[in-house]
Parts: structure tokens; sequence; C-alpha cells
């Protein structure tokens, strides 16, 4: 298999992980997101070995390699348009969170107060030291 094939491969594999990954966003799947996140890390230094020999192999075949680097800059802009809403996706479950959490969080105080003003009294264990 070419260098540029796996390089595709491997692009091709980035998008299905990073669209998996904004599935998993709108359904909550914590462990997938960390899975997907996960699986893109390991695939980033594959990107660069094959980015560097495919880059070697047009060379050496003499093709046109600004060409074929713009074939590859659109699929990266793909991949940029995917990751910037899976961003956008976590942000706003993330500002949900913390909207919901701060709603507890006053809630517990709440009830706090409540239960301070209705809770009886509780007696001393000493009433004198005679």
């Amino acid at each position: 298999m070419s260098a540029e094939n796996q390089l595709q491969d491997a692009y091709r594999e980035w998008r299905r992980l990073a669209e998996t990954e904004g599935d998993a966003i709108r359904n909550r799947n914590w462990p997938l997101v960390s899975d997907c996140q996960n699986a893109l890390e390991q695939l980033q230094p594959q990107i660069v070995r094959f980015t560097q020999q495919a880059q070697e192999e047009w060379t050496r075949l003499g093709a046109d390699r600004a060409g074929q680097e713009k074939s590859f800059r659109a699929m990266v802009a793909e991949l940029i348009e995917i990751e910037s809403r899976n961003k956008e996706l976590l942000d706003q479950v993330r500002h949900e969170a913390q909207s919901r959490f701060g709603q507890l969080s006053q809630a517990s105080h709440t009830l706090r107060q409540v239960q301070r003003s209705y809770a009886p009294a509780q007696p001393t264990a000493w009433t004198s030291f005679s």
C-alpha cells in the first residue's frame, strides 16, 4: 500500500472517530468520548509519519506535490470543522452541567437553611459543672 493511500485511510479513520465522538457527546456517552479521544491521540503520530512518507513518495514519483497537498488540506479542513462542532457541543454540555450544578447547590443551601429553622435544638450534654 502506498504512503498516500495509508494517509488517506488515516484521515478517513480520523473522520470516523470524530463523527463517533460527536454522536457520543450528544448521547452523553462519556466512556465512548474518551475512547475516541484516545484513539485520535494515537492516530496523530501515524498521520505525521504517513504525511512525510507520502511527500517523499510524491517527490520520488515526480507527482504534483502541491496538488496532492491541496487535496489533503481539503480533508484536513473538513476534519477541523467536525472537531470544532464537537468542541462546541462539549462547551454546551459543560455549560448546562455548570448551570445545573449551580441550581443544585442553591437547592442544597436552601434545604440546610430550612433544616436549621425547623430542626429542634440539640440539648447540651452538660448542664452544670457542680
